[in-house]
């Protein structure tokens, strides 16, 4: 269930849009609180914790694009509605869900709201994984020594230990958690099948990624996995559509 606030100083408005998401039925939403000036608006966001916030940007007691000036939930999203479709420029570079105009169309309204419902079923498909990962220390990493073949002849190394691999065609680059590096005479294709297979992802053409080292993926323009060490690795478009499942699938595997 999708918990929302509507902050609107037009009584009709108001009671209009919160009718509408109480009787939202593809999608199970519930209107915990309503506010008809700035002030009260945030003191409700900050008692009911919402999932969600529609937002008239001009009220009585100042601009609504002055709520991004206090400190607000994370998971909180905003979305902005007015009658006024100048204030759209003003609200770019906010870090908004949407944006509708007043009289609310209902089509706007249903394209907002399954939005919002995708962007936070991703963010708890993250925090799932997250957490997942982050049960497991670097101890409770499974490892495997295996021969890697190097310029100066060859050195054993536990799989455990080794983060993210890199590829330079029929070279690779290993990097460990220690911030150690080799190069080693193989492509990531051959390494791919020479590493163990619930250990190692194929996040990007170049780049292979130990799981558990993964400490959060992130979904831009340019997707990337964040690593334990702080390193942003790579992801493609194909793989972002898929990497949490089969991540998810090798951690249970690995159980």
């Amino acid at each position: 269930m999708i918990t929302v606030v509507v902050i609107d100083d037009e009584i009709m408005s108001l009671n209009l849009l919160a009718y509408l998401l109480d009787n939202f039925t593809s999608i199970q939403l519930k209107v915990v609180g309503k506010a008809m000036n700035l002030n009260d608006g945030i003191e409700l966001i900050k008692h009911t914790n919402p999932d969600l916030v529609f937002l008239d940007i001009e009220m009585p007691d100042g601009s609504g694009l002055e709520i991004f000036n206090h400190q607000l939930s994370q998971k909180t999203k905003i979305v902005l509605v007015t009658g006024h479709d100048q204030y759209a420029i003003d609200a770019i570079n906010k870090p908004v869900a949407g944006y509708l105009l007043k009289p609310v169309n209902f089509i706007d309204l249903q394209e907002i709201i399954k939005k919002v419902e995708r962007m936070i079923r991703s963010e708890q498909q993250q925090l799932e994984l997250e957490d997942r990962i982050n049960t497991l220390g670097t101890s409770d990493v499974p490892g495997k020594n295996l021969i890697f073949d190097v310029e100066s002849g060859f050195i054993v190394e536990n799989t455990r230990n080794i983060e993210y691999i890199t590829a330079d065609q029929s070279y690779a680059t290993l990097f460990t958690y220690a911030k150690r590096e080799f190069v080693v005479s193989k492509s990531l294709k051959e390494l791919e099948s020479y590493l163990p297979k619930n250990q190692f992802y194929r996040t990007h053409k170049s780049y292979l990624v130990n799981i558990y080292y993964i400490r959060k993926f992130v979904k831009t323009g340019e997707s990337y996995v964040l690593l334990k060490s702080g390193a942003k690795i790579p992801v493609s478009v194909r793989r972002s559509a898929v990497i949490f499942n089969e991540i998810k699938e090798m951690l249970v595997k690995n159980d």
